[in-house]
């Protein structure tokens, strides 16, 4: 099996705010052809896959990569977070609004 690893930005407004590192496994990867795109996801380079799947990932401690739309026939070990970023300085909060 061939290990992929990226480092996943967390950015706003273009300032990266935090980083994490994600490693995939190339099957990961290769999943993603032009059936699952018009599918699910617009998505076409390994870069964006790592994007979109780190994401998924990072932010939420409990996500795993077969809870995720287009990989749920794999295994979790198939993507693995080796660096989680640093979300803690971030709050969500919420206010009505009319």
């Amino acid at each position: 099996m061939s290990k992929r690893r990226f480092e996943v930005l967390f950015e706003i407004d273009g300032d990266e705010i935090t980083s994490g590192i994600l490693e995939l496994d190339q099957k990961v990867i290769d999943v993603v052809d032009d059936e699952w795109r018009s599918q699910l996801y617009d998505l076409h380079t390994p870069e964006e896959i790592a994007a979109h799947i780190g994401y998924n990932l990072m932010r939420s401690w409990s996500c795993k990569l077969t809870s995720l739309d287009g990989w749920a026939d794999l295994t979790d070990d198939l993507a693995k977070v080796i660096k989680w970023p640093d979300l803690d300085q971030w709050e969500t909060t919420a206010k009505e609004i009319s």
